[in-house]
């Protein structure tokens, strides 16, 4: 098992492995700095890739690469910490679903006001695995290669369009046949050890962004999440009402295609 770290602008590797309770387990950590020439690092349990390049997409994308063809990997960021166990519960869940290509697990709050809802356990359709986030999902490296899968680097922090990587990725695995679980046992938190890279208090340009997200998921279906977004999330749009949500979302999508 590997555990794939985004960070940016990381000076001490062990200092970071030791605050995410990751020191002797198989790690790969893509820093994106200011570095002129891109350099890899490697020790006995980690690896670490030093990039100029931007977007949290791009890091997904090259620990991916850099990750042992048979490894499972579970995605991170670097403001996650690792239950003890971790390893175990991971391994456990591939035991009980051998035939899963992607597990998600349960990842908590340091704030259990801000923690995430567990989803139950068993497999997972193009609608219950919107409700992930990317630190939450685990897969076999294999599974992704020869289905030619990668994170859509428009997407994610870091790039035009901030978030939704994570939904984008799923769903190209739904379509290409790949079977996602849901096992909600908790692997690591989410700590507030620094600020989030997403505004979540920029409701109308994040409404756009959100149209993108659903065009770049389907073509067909893109209205009917755009609608089913906009009146679910009604009261937390506010003071965005349903018509604006429902213009701005259909902007975004407009958006998207003309890229």
């Amino acid at each position: 098992m590997t555990v794939l770290i985004a960070t940016m602008y990381n000076k001490d590797k062990n200092s970071l492995l030791e605050q995410m309770n990751l020191q002797n387990h198989n790690t790969i950590i893509i820093n994106q700095t200011d570095i002129v020439e891109e350099k890899l690092e490697e020790s006995e349990f980690n690896k670490i890739f030093h990039t100029n390049k931007r977007g949290l997409s791009s890091s997904r994308n090259d620990a991916l690469n850099l990750a042992n063809e048979d490894a499972v990997c579970q995605i991170a960021d670097d403001d996650m910490v690792f239950v003890d166990n971790y390893e175990e519960i991971v391994q456990q869940a591939y035991n009980k679903y051998p035939k899963a290509d992607i597990i998600a697990f349960y990842v908590g709050h340091e704030d259990e006001n801000k923690a995430k809802k567990k989803l139950k356990e068993g497999k997972l359709n193009y609608l219950t695995s919107m409700k992930l986030s990317s630190v939450q999902i685990s897969f076999k490296k294999k599974s992704i290669i020869k289905n030619n899968i990668k994170f859509d680097e428009r997407f994610g922090i870091g790039s035009e369009f901030t978030f939704g990587e994570e939904n984008i990725f799923l769903v190209d695995c739904l379509k290409k046949g790949l079977s996602v679980y849901s096992y909600p046992v908790k692997i690591a938190i989410l700590t507030e050890n620094r600020e989030s890279y997403w505004n979540r208090l920029d409701k109308y340009n994040n409404c756009i962004k959100r149209g993108a997200v659903f065009k770049r998921m389907t073509n067909k279906f893109y209205l009917f999440l755009i609608l089913q977004y906009a009146i679910r999330k009604r009261t937390e749009l506010k003071p965005l009402n349903i018509f604006q949500t429902i213009k701005l979302m259909i902007e975004g999508a407009k958006k998207y295609s003309l890229k």
